[in-house]
């Protein structure tokens, strides 16, 4: 299985997840001209799962659609757009679905608006984890060996910002509200995986002004001693089991 970063920042969010037997998108929040580019074989896309509306991770529904991608999502994502599509799957919490060869389990996640995290299996990687855009988190399931999960910001790279009038008071509150943390990111890790069982750590979604990804790469690796890698444009990384 090969995961592939399309984007991951508040400006577009898209990953790939390549395997011999299948094809599964996460977000749709990249053109689709783009995905057409980084997928080997487009007629192999089983689907897209999209966590929730904002539009960094679901701008490009529509476009989606209509090139004949299934895309799977809470109801709020298609009832937010007015969406009614034979291909708009809605996904209910805690109800496992096959998606070609992937078996898919959506999990609530804390945000702002209605949002999923999703446990994703496949039996070329086993289990994977894919968690964005949610300020904690309260799922786990047994023997993960893939994490994906959002580090948009640090209290020391946020303060700063603020301080340096690069981040408005204001979004400082919601990013606090809204998205993970490095911090908040590591604590769940430790209290509800076994980190030793990890084949590597992807942080994804880092925000421009309020992170400092060398740093982060730093502390996750001090903490668990697995790789490592910032989700961005262009990374691949193989998940085997």
């Amino acid at each position: 299985m090969k995961l592939k970063v399309l984007a991951s920042s508040s400006a577009g969010n898209g990953y790939v997840l390549q395997s011999d037997t299948g094809t599964l998108l996460i977000e749709a929040g990249v053109p689709i001209s783009t995905v057409r580019k980084q997928v080997d074989d487009f007629r192999n896309v089983v689907g897209c799962l999209v966590s929730h509306e904002h539009g960094d991770h679901a701008r490009y529904i529509d476009d989606y659609l209509h090139a004949g991608i299934r895309i799977y999502a809470n109801q709020e994502v298609f009832d937010s757009k007015g969406i009614k599509h034979y291909n708009a799957v809605p996904l209910e919490k805690f109800k496992a679905v096959k998606i070609g060869t992937f078996i898919i389990m959506p999990c609530p996640a804390n945000h702002d608006v209605p949002c999923f995290a999703y446990f994703i299996q496949h039996e070329e990687m086993g289990d994977l984890a894919f968690i964005t855009d949610s300020h904690d988190f309260a799922y786990a399931m047994k023997g993960v060996r893939h994490m994906m999960i959002e580090c948009n910001w640090s209290e020391e790279c946020l303060q700063q910002a603020v301080e340096e009038k690069r981040t408005p008071w204001f979004v400082a509150k919601r990013v606090r509200d809204t998205h993970m943390s490095l911090r908040n990111a590591i604590g769940y890790i430790r209290d509800e995986f076994n980190p030793e069982q990890l084949n590597e750590i992807v942080m994804l979604h880092l925000s421009r002004e309020n992170s400092d990804a060398e740093r982060f790469i730093d502390e996750m690796k001090n903490a668990f001693h697995r790789p490592v890698y910032v989700a961005q444009d262009g990374l691949e990384v193989e998940l085997g089991l």
